[in-house]
């Protein structure tokens, strides 16, 4: 699932995008969620409050509320940062900005569906390279290198810990849970949620949640306490874009 964001005072241009966005991803075979903003710090409440999660935002420079290049100065330092593409009516007064900022493109506005779609396919690139990202971990055998995208979840032994991988196989390291645990905060996509104790799961991997156990996508069967069950049906509620209070009844 990928999950897009707008922040315009235009709702037209939010509409553009988000077909261009929804036809491209559609053709692609790929879910997208969609949320637009006229006002940045709605957007930032929605993004610090863990409701909403964006990979990819497109920032009209005419905003409500921040500047759009202080807003993207503040998502720079976010562990979380979406990938940004600036959108601009005067783009002689926001391009350099932009870039300094960490923008990967920017479009001028009037938008165009050619410019528009050439900016997603950069993002999309941008968003693959962290995606695709590699760990190395100290292994029984020597050094393991793992790919954070094929990481479905990480099961404590004390010292050991086993990544379960979405092939089916695993790798034993030798590393802490919490020490791994910080690891993955600190450079992976992709959000690692405690289902029990010294267990590890990947909220993008989760396929379905019991009572007492989570199943990911490839099929494998992990622990749920109680305790732990509802916050995970909340991560995985905002990572799918809807409300708990959506699924009642």
């Amino acid at each position: 699932m990928l999950h897009i964001g707008t922040i315009s005072e235009h709702p037209e241009i939010s509409r553009m995008v988000e077909q261009v966005c929804g036809e491209h991803m559609k053709a692609r075979g790929r879910d997208c969620s969609f949320y637009t903003y006229e006002n940045s710090y709605v957007f930032l409440q929605d993004l610090d409050r863990g409701r909403r999660d964006f990979d990819l935002l497109f920032m009209d420079t005419d905003m409500r509320g921040l500047h759009a290049v202080e807003l993207a100065e503040r998502l720079k330092e976010r562990e979380d940062s979406p990938v940004m593409i600036f959108l601009s009516a005067t783009p002689e007064g926001y391009y350099e900005d932009a870039f300094r900022v960490g923008a990967v493109h920017f479009l001028t506005i009037p938008l165009e569906e050619k410019a528009l779609t050439e900016g997603l396919t950069r993002g999309l690139s941008a968003l693959e390279h962290r995606w695709h990202k590699k760990l190395l971990f100290r292994s029984m055998n020597g050094v393991a290198s793992v790919d954070l995208s094929t990481l479905e979840a990480v099961v404590s032994d004390d010292h050991h810990q086993v990544l379960c991988l979405s092939d089916g196989t695993t790798k034993e390291v030798r590393t802490k849970l919490s020490q791994l645990e910080k690891r993955l905060e600190g450079i992976s996509p992709f959000r690692f949620i405690i289902s029990c104790r010294g267990v590890l799961v990947n909220v993008e991997t989760i396929s379905e949640i019991t009572s007492d156990r989570v199943i990911t996508k490839s099929g494998r069967v992990l622990p749920l306490s109680k305790r732990r069950s509802e916050e995970l049906v909340q991560a995985l509620t905002r990572y799918h874009g809807e409300d708990v209070s959506d699924l009642e009844g």
